[in-house]
């Protein structure tokens, strides 16, 4: 079709072009480059928007035989990018450069590579000859902690969607089974002010000392839990660590502070973690810090709100998904990454078996991303095979091993 590329690197090529800086940009010229691009193939597609109508999933489905929707597999990939500001390119990072069997720009890695495959796959899935349907989910703000992917979940739910697997096409030609999860809170402390000259006199109430109070409660829970909480051997940093990391309070060293707001975060080898530390944090704020600052300041309160919750990903080893797919890479290592991905959300939300294979290079986040060309060429061989294999009919995969 005039206007849009027939192949994977052509793809990339215009991809690249769309800025989708996650921190500033909109991604909704990419998605509906996208969708136009899908309607040019006779292939429907839903936009869910945020909450802003500036940024939105793109979902579509080729059905299998006799129309059917349900079942079948996700291809999952995000649109948006990291910022390049600060960064030293040697080239424009949105216009796609090649050299020397590499394809620089930003998102060549992480992670319009797959998005490209799946485009440039689209007439051959059509051609299959498929019992299961294929689905296709590009994504926003998954580099802002994954926030925005919960919409589209959320949508599906409603729709009582369930697939039998998922591939989530980050990370390079290798295959990935976990990745942290992480949950970030943020604290705000209300107390009331007064000239220091009368600290302590039940007549104010410190802020930042009460903060300051909650902020010790939460390292010694960090180490509870790198000291007692299981371990995952497989990440380079086996436990899931806590740390506050951001504070700020108070407006002049001769006033007692009448507020502080502080925020710490926790990546997660395990979902559960983070719901008890939420539920201790609460606990401890309850019956200890609030009645001793109330003696001081009847009004005073402390407010906890947890947000960004992005459940880790732990793919199991016994599911014939992940067998299928060792299989046919020949790759046997486990791999979990300390940061996060969208898998989790397929995997522990929708429950669907996920694994984690795409076609990155090198330097994601950083000047002068790129990837392979050889990449996108094994990229999508893999995942033209992959689908065949799980669409070709209602059979359980455990049938292909």
């Amino acid at each position: 079709m005039a206007g849009y590329p027939t192949d994977a690197k052509g793809g990339l090529a215009k991809l690249i072009s769309f800025d989708t800086t996650c921190s500033s940009k909109s991604n909704l010229d990419l998605i509906h480059y996208v969708q136009g691009y899908l309607q040019s193939k006779a292939v429907e597609s839903v936009l869910v928007y945020n909450d802003k109508k500036d940024k939105a999933h793109l979902w579509a489905t080729l059905p299998g035989e006799d129309g059917v929707t349900q079942g079948g597999i996700v291809l999952s990939g995000h649109t948006d990018v990291v910022s390049v500001i600060g960064q030293k390119w040697d080239t424009d990072p949105f216009t796609m450069v090649e050299k020397d069997g590499k394809l620089f720009g930003r998102g060549a890695c992480d992670m319009k590579g797959f998005l490209a495959v799946v485009l440039a796959l689209v007439p051959t899935f059509l051609s299959l000859k498929r019992a299961k349907p294929v689905h296709i989910a590009f994504s926003y703000d998954e580099e802002l902690g994954c926030a925005g992917i919960p919409t589209l979940i959320k949508y599906l739910k409603e729709q009582k969607f369930h697939a039998d697997v998922c591939l989530v096409g980050d990370g390079g030609m290798t295959i990935g089974i976990g990745n942290k999860g992480h949950c970030l809170w943020k604290v705000k402390v209300h107390g009331k002010a007064i000239h220091s000259s009368m600290a302590l006199m039940n007549t104010s109430c410190n802020a930042i000392e009460y903060a300051a109070q909650i902020i010790t409660k939460v390292r010694q829970i960090a180490i509870e839990v790198r000291d007692h909480e299981t371990r995952d051997t497989s990440y380079t940093c086996p436990f899931s660590p806590i740390s506050t990391n951001l504070i700020r309070g108070g407006n002049a060293v001769n006033t007692v502070p009448a507020d502080c707001e502080f925020e710490f975060s926790v990546r997660i080898t395990d979902t559960a973690i983070a719901r008890s530390i939420d539920k201790r944090i609460h606990q401890y704020v309850d019956k200890v810090v609030l009645p001793a600052m109330r003696q001081e300041y009847t009004e005073a309160s402390v407010d906890i709100s947890a947000y960004n919750l992005c459940p880790s990903f732990n793919g199991k080893e016994n599911e014939p998904f992940t067998k299928l797919v060792r299989k046919m890479l020949n790759d046997q290592k486990i791999r979990k990454a300390g940061g996060t991905t969208e898998a989790g959300f397929f995997q522990e939300e929708l429950q669907i078996p996920t694994v984690i294979v795409g076609p990155g290079g090198c330097g994601a986040h950083e000047a002068n991303e790129y990837t392979l060309c050889e990449n996108l060429i094994k990229c999508e061989k893999f995942t033209k095979d992959l689908v065949a294999t799980c669409t070709l009919t209602r059979e359980p995969l455990t049938s292909h091993l």
